[in-house]
């Protein structure tokens, strides 16, 4: 799972979109460190229908869509004073020249501790190389490019704390100045081994905690136990300097759990939680996480009953002062995923790198009811092949390319529609700009993540 489907990074189309109803003033500060978006940012509002679903966010909200400035210079400004030949680079934090790579997903290990019931990469882990644990020569393979990256996830289908040296490659990604943080599911998040990752300079740390109680998170997270991960997210918050790490749960809604979201919150508000993500149990493998989704091809009463379940939890988050992020349970199309293959690579534990870890490792899966196959979509292995060899592949710059394409096309006519018929049917006027996208490459036209599930 990448920071986006943490909640760690906001649409990579738009940058930073700020919802803000009954007229309140937005706290930008506090939007800051929510999503964590490396620059101030400036909103700009234009006012649309009463509860219209924003197409590149999921939740309706009364006021309308609210575009940065961003958006606006880019789109309507750019038009009218296009830059010039030889122009400054574009810049990033602080002014410095902006780096290649906004994200490196990197899988330090494949391998893990648990068995959870949803788990789609069980049997995939079994039986690797080096243990499902990725060697210290893939990580010196991508030690010299840090300088070039500006986020560093430490996330993949295992459990990160089972690498030895994960202090250690967090240390020096945040010496070379990136971002830092991982998934986990806590369960070997000692004093020790957090105090280690804490020195290291981590930003944020997220557990998958899919239960409030103990009996059925362990139902869920065999082989984990309740008492001592409730402990360990704790330490976090006790041991930390300040507001750092930022602390964040991962909560995925199955048929199992969903009566749980308000315990959940409660939960998390108690041990110290900044964040709780509600995630969709959309990663499915063969057999392997299918059935347990709530989501679907179109709404029902039960998804219906399952959005005001939601949004009650999310109403006593924000009572309790805990963040929360939430995805759709209906697809809603969108020009490019969060992971956002422009910029960012997923180097799986064995080297492979790929668009991300669904086309990292590909198979049989299921897209909103349809039995279908994710390929895999490989751009080649570290450190066979430079990592910016790897970059500068055919198919690394087809993906690229295909979803520039669909951002452009979208963005255009988005303009288009606002510029030429500004009193036009707005729901309309987006619903065109969906069409006018070039379809998405292959694997990406049935991953859901590209659906906002």
């Amino acid at each position: 799972m990448s920071t986006a489907r943490c909640g760690g990074s906001p649409p990579a189309c738009f940058g930073s979109v700020l919802h803000v109803t009954d007229h309140s003033i937005p706290d930008l500060s506090a939007f800051h460190r929510a999503t964590r978006t490396p620059q101030p940012v400036v909103v700009l509002a234009f006012k649309i229908d009463d509860g219209y679903h924003n197409a590149w966010c999921s939740q309706p909200f009364a006021n309308g869509v609210y575009f940065t400035l961003e958006f606006i210079m880019k789109n309507f400004f750019s038009r009218l004073f296009p830059p010039k030949a030889g122009g400054q680079p574009e810049s990033g934090r602080n002014g410095t020249r902006k780096r290649r790579w906004r994200l490196l997903q990197v899988e330090p290990a494949l391998a893990c501790n648990l068995r959870c019931v949803m788990c789609p990469w069980r049997e995939i882990a079994q039986n690797l190389e080096n243990h499902g644990l990725m060697s210290q020569e893939i990580w010196e393979a991508i030690r010299p490019y840090l300088p070039e990256i500006q986020s560093v996830d430490f996330t993949g289908g295992g459990e990160p704390l089972l690498q030895p040296h994960l202090p250690e490659w967090i240390a020096e990604a945040q010496s070379a100045g990136c971002e830092t943080g991982f998934l986990s599911n806590g369960l070997l998040l000692t004093k020790e081994k957090l105090q280690q990752i804490l020195d290291a300079g981590v930003d944020w740390i997220c557990i998958s905690m899919d239960g409030a109680d103990a009996q059925l998170y362990e139902k869920i997270r065999i082989g984990s136990n309740f008492k001592r991960v409730c402990e360990n997210v704790a330490n976090i918050a006790a041991m930390r300097t300040g507001s750092v790490p930022r602390i964040m749960i991962n909560f995925v809604l199955m048929d199992l759990n969903c009566h749980q979201v308000e315990d959940i919150v409660r939960l998390g508000s108690r041990l110290g939680v900044d964040q709780i993500n509600f995630k969709q149990c959309e990663v499915i493998r063969g057999e392997r996480g299918k059935g347990h989704g709530l989501f679907g091809a179109r709404e029902t009463r039960d998804i219906r009953r399952l959005k005001k379940s939601l949004e009650k939890a999310r109403r006593l988050a924000k009572k309790l002062n805990v963040a929360t992020t939430a995805f759709a349970f209906t697809p809603e199309e969108r020009s490019v995923c969060d992971q956002d293959p422009r910029d960012s690579l997923f180097i799986r534990y064995d080297g492979v790198a790929a668009p991300c870890i669904n086309l990292a490792i590909g198979g049989p899966t299921t897209f909103l009811g349809k039995e279908v196959e994710i390929p895999n979509i490989h751009y080649g292995r570290l450190p066979d092949s430079d990592l910016m060899a790897l970059w500068q592949t055919e198919t690394c710059k087809f993906y690229r390319q295909q979803f520039e394409q669909r951002l452009k096309a979208y963005d255009q006519a988005v303009v288009n529609g606002m510029l030429n018929n500004p009193g036009g049917n707005r729901l309309r006027a987006l619903e065109a700009a969906t069409a006018a996208m070039p379809e998405p490459p292959r694997g990406c036209n049935v991953c859901h993540y590209l659906y906002d599930i």
